[in-house]
């Protein structure tokens, strides 16, 4: 069954010179790993806007075709609609907080949805493992580095067990270690089947995905399908594909 589906959208910011989307189509099927890659400006930040419904809510700008997110088209619903089936991570992740420490900030949805005490402390001790950030309990957020602060702000997003993870940029504030340790989680969660969705310019964070679409000029040029590749192999078609 379809997650995503874009249909035939285009989309120009209100005052922008030119459509930053153009005629452009994005098909994702639950328990998919995609990512979207491209230079800067190509149009990789507005497709995630288009499908947390920060467009058309938020950002103004004329749009034309359909969004659906598991069949709900986005026109007809709020960006906390999706709350239950989103997580996001934004490229900032400091824009997207809501508290003042980490533990609050990491529990923050499950407390919005009411879920018990118990519920909530066991899936904060197993995110916390899982994500090998137990140096960030109980922080003042506004102390940590970049790469911690993307880190906690993984953690919320991964803590409330949504359907599928919208990564912008997730490993851009973070060291090799750090980095490679992200990248297993995502995979681990995606073999569980949750579907994620990851905007990166890594060529190494790209590897890791089931399928990579190249944007550029707010279109898709091209696709590379894992298929039965090692991480390797798709990492040398991805550079491959970006020197073209």
């Amino acid at each position: 069954m379809m997650m995503i589906d874009i249909d035939h959208v285009s989309f120009q910011y209100s005052g922008a010179e030119r459509e930053n989307l153009q005629n452009f189509n994005l098909q994702i099927e639950k328990g998919e790993c995609v990512v979207l890659t491209g230079e800067s400006g190509c149009g990789k930040t507005c497709v995630t806007r288009l499908i947390n419904t920060l467009i058309p809510h938020f950002y103004e700008g004329e749009m034309s075709g359909t969004v659906l997110i598991d069949g709900v088209d986005t026109r007809t619903i709020q960006p906390h609609d999706l709350s239950d089936k989103i997580g996001s991570v934004f490229q900032n992740p400091r824009s997207q907080f809501f508290s003042l420490d980490t533990d609050s900030e990491i529990v923050f949805g499950m407390e919005n949805k009411g879920m018990p005490y118990q519920v909530m402390l066991d899936r904060y001790q197993q995110t916390i493992q899982e994500l090998h950030i137990e140096k960030l309990k109980d922080r003042n957020l506004f102390d940590l580095s970049g790469g911690q602060k993307q880190r906690t702000a993984v953690a919320r997003a991964l803590i409330t067990q949504p359907e599928l993870i919208l990564a912008d940029e997730p490993t851009g504030a973070l060291d090799s270690k750090a980095s490679d340790s992200m990248l297993t989680l995502f995979n681990q969660i995606n073999e569980e089947g949750q579907t994620i969705l990851m905007v990166t310019h890594s060529t190494k964070a790209a590897s890791h995905a089931n399928r990579v679409l190249f944007i550029k000029d707010g279109e898709v040029f091209h696709q590379l399908y894992r298929g039965n590749m090692s991480n390797e192999q798709l990492y040398a078609k991805i550079s491959d594909t970006l020197t073209m």
